[in-house]
């Protein structure tokens, strides 16, 4: 056994990570797998948004995602991923007000006069919006679209 191989078992047997009574409770592979594909793809997203998160579970790939979740139990796993969701989900709807709000002040400054719930000058509200309804990414970007193809006609 290679010195490497060896380190990582002396530290997952110090962790208590590599007894046999953990073999029984570690997630399931299947269940790992979309974890560390959905873990791989909430990171991407947030670089794409510049969020700014750091530490493990914004680390990048998804065989360190996939590792870490077929040592541990499912409980555990699952509340890491919803821990990361809800991050991510405080970082998209910041993202989201801010585009909203360079497109309101593009508005006002152009003076092109559209008003109604998608005009309003109230950031909070945007976010609120957002967080309330969890409307996905796609319906922020049309939100967007639709106010960039508004503006292009002002």
């Amino acid at each position: 056994m290679g010195r490497r191989c060896a380190l990582v078992l002396s530290l997952l047997a110090a962790f208590g990570l590599f007894a046999p009574g953990n073999y029984a409770r570690a997630a399931d592979p299947v269940f790992c797998g979309k974890y560390a594909n959905n873990a791989d793809k909430a990171v991407k997203l947030a670089k794409q948004l510049k969020c700014g998160f750091q530490g493990l579970r914004w680390g990048k790939g998804t065989s360190g995602h996939l590792a870490w979740c077929l040592i541990v139990d499912e409980t555990l796993a699952q509340s890491e991923a919803d821990a990361r969701a809800s991050e991510l989900q405080d970082c998209t709807c910041h993202w989201y007000a801010d585009q909203t709000m360079v497109q309101i002040a593009s508005n006002i400054a152009n003076k092109c006069g559209f008003t109604g719930l998608r005009w309003l000058d109230d950031k909070q509200a945007y976010f609120d919006w957002c967080s309330k309804m969890n409307p996905g990414m796609n319906a922020m970007k049309n939100e967007i679209k639709i106010r960039d193809g508004m503006l292009k006609c002002c």
